[in-house]
């Protein structure tokens, strides 16, 4: 291995333990050095995927006069800052999350392109799509804050201690429910697959049962409602995308989250439709644009770091 090479494995390292510390603030700083080559990625992928060095790390912190040192699952009340970090990047290695009821409101973030599922201590599970972020309260086991992103939920319903997911200032409430949110600046969409979802519960709740969506472009904006096939919403945290006659621009968004990749769709195509299909995310951004031209009627054009969008056939009209 080059110097660069352990220069980079180390970097990945480093941010696996700062983004997961409740108090990193530096999330521009973060995405930046994730863009500034392909291989930074990779390496906190593995860093994700390989607790080994986290352990030693752990290991290596002294304790306090007093505390007895344990070899199995550390108590949080005497690790060191740096130890803490560590705990928390581990918690989120391998594509899964175990929470700490001990430990303070924790932020898990995924990086361009990453999916990451987190079984929650209630038992429900959450999967989080690529650039996500949300905040965990341990004291609060049922409740989700969605800062951005898209996120599915997969709810153990109770009715005495409802399951509740705040997103952009909205609140939305758990009714027996599988469910799929994303949250874009100030704009919030919301899809039911299984059970029923309560938007802002009150004198105004809208209830989604399966098969419904809820789109609302911003704060104060109106709820738009709107139907799709219950089996294709959220399914791209197993791995594939779901279309019958989406929009250019519901489809671009999806692909961006899923590659890390910015897709655009074409100025003056953003209304247009793709045809049905099911498209595979597996593979490289590249593989899976050259399955998707085909099978959705467009073409991908490369600009920049990413794609423009456009009808296979023609300009759009």
């Amino acid at each position: 291995m080059s110097a660069q090479d352990m220069e980079i494995e180390e970097a990945g390292r480093l941010w696996a333990i700062r983004v997961r510390d409740p108090a990193f603030a530096d999330w521009d700083g973060f995405t930046e050095w994730l863009e500034g080559d392909p291989a930074h990625l990779v390496a906190y992928e593995a860093a994700l995927a390989d607790e080994g060095w986290a352990v030693d790390l752990l290991a290596s912190a002294p304790a306090p006069v007093g505390v007895e040192q344990v070899t199995t699952r550390p108590r949080r009340s005497w690790w060191p800052a740096a130890g803490a970090a560590v705990a928390a990047a581990i918690a989120a290695m391998g594509g899964w999350a175990v929470l700490d009821r001990d430990a303070p409101a924790q932020q898990i973030a995924t990086a361009p392109g990453e999916h990451r599922t987190i079984d929650l201590a209630d038992g429900s599970r959450m999967t989080l799509n690529g650039a996500t972020r949300v905040t965990i309260d341990p004291d609060m086991p049922r409740q989700v804050a969605l800062a951005q992103g898209e996120a599915r939920f997969e709810v153990r319903h109770d009715a005495s201690d409802p399951f509740v997911v705040l997103s952009g200032g909205t609140k939305l409430v758990d009714a027996g429910t599988v469910f799929n949110v994303v949250q874009d600046g100030d704009a919030i969409e919301v899809a039911v697959s299984e059970g029923a979802v309560i938007f802002e519960p009150g004198a105004n709740e809208v209830r989604l049962a399966p098969g419904d969506t809820l789109q609302r472009a911003g704060k104060g904006a109106r709820p738009v409602l709107g139907k799709a096939s219950p089996q294709a919403i959220g399914s791209w945290a197993s791995g594939e995308l779901q279309y019958d006659n989406a929009s250019f621009d519901q489809v671009a968004r999806d692909l961006s989250r899923s590659l890390g990749r910015p897709i655009r769709p074409a100025a003056g195509s953003e209304r247009l439709t793709v045809g049905s299909g099911t498209l595979v995310l597996r593979g490289s951004p590249d593989e899976v644009l050259a399955r998707a031209g085909p099978l959705l009627g467009v073409r991908f054009v490369a600009e920049g770091e990413g794609w423009t969008m456009s009808p296979a056939h023609g300009p759009p009209r």
